[in-house]
């Protein structure tokens, strides 16, 4: 698994990324399971990145299609 950075600095497609590598990890069968509960906590961490990232572009696109008050 790749270094992990602090989650306020990696990007959305970077987080997809990371997750699926976790999700690979955690499907092996020869888990290290001293590093279990940390590569969940890993893992939700992205997911919440993942989430803001895209209750983001949501807002902003909302923002690009209604047209602005004319008063």
């Amino acid at each position: 698994m790749a270094p992990k950075k602090d989650s306020t600095n990696v990007g959305y497609e970077e987080a997809v990324t990371e997750l699926e590598e976790i999700l690979e990890a955690l499907s092996d069968d020869d888990i290290d399971v001293d590093h279990l509960a940390e590569r969940v906590k890993r893992a939700t961490e992205l997911v919440k990145v993942c989430r803001d990232r895209i209750a983001a572009a949501r807002l902003e696109v909302k923002e690009i299609q209604l047209p602005e008050d004319p008063r």
